[in-house]
């Protein structure tokens, strides 16, 4: 009985694990290391957090945190001495990157763009690459996203627009 609920349990244990992932990328802000953001994604629900280094909180302190959910989106943000929350079609105008890119890896496959008629995006896959447009944007032009062989999380993620991000994950 005992051997039952032991492998039961280990089980559960497995089970709940092989959907959690997590990693740490750099963020680069054109070719400058500016912070880090780490990426959570469980089931059915991802967070991500970021911050910039320390030692340039002094010209720019910036931290956030975003959840997503099948009830929806949600991001919370500091910047210098500024604190805003968002929801749902408020993130898509602000960081349209940060839901799109988590869309992505919660599906595990290309989404469907006819479902998100407010903030429509073109995808684009390639081998080991795949490219969302976002379409309504002013903010970002593309994303792409270097695909793993061993993880739902990306490599590399490189976010083109006003400002150009890249996101290399070191864990």
């Amino acid at each position: 009985m005992k051997k039952f609920f032991l492998t039961i349990f280990v089980s559960l244990l497995f089970f709940v694990y092989a959907f959690a992932e997590k990693g740490v990328y750099k963020a680069y802000v054109y070719f400058l290391p500016v912070g880090e953001i780490t990426f959570d994604i469980q089931d059915k629900k991802a967070f991500v957090k970021g911050e910039t280094y320390s030692s340039f909180r002094w010209i720019y302190n910036y931290t956030f945190r975003f959840e997503a959910s099948e009830k929806g989106y949600f991001l919370y943000e500091k910047e210098n001495k500024k604190e805003k929350i968002y929801k749902n079609e408020q993130i898509l105008k602000k960081k349209p990157w940060l839901p799109l890119i988590v869309k992505y890896i919660l599906e595990g496959q290309k989404p469907d763009p006819e479902k998100d008629k407010n903030f429509p995006y073109k995808i684009v896959e390639k081998e080991d690459e795949v490219i969302i447009y976002p379409l309504k944007s002013k903010k970002v032009k593309r994303i792409i996203l270097k695909l793993s062989k061993n993880s739902r999380l990306p490599e590399k993620i490189e976010i083109e627009g006003k400002i150009d991000i890249t996101l290399e994950r070191i864990k």
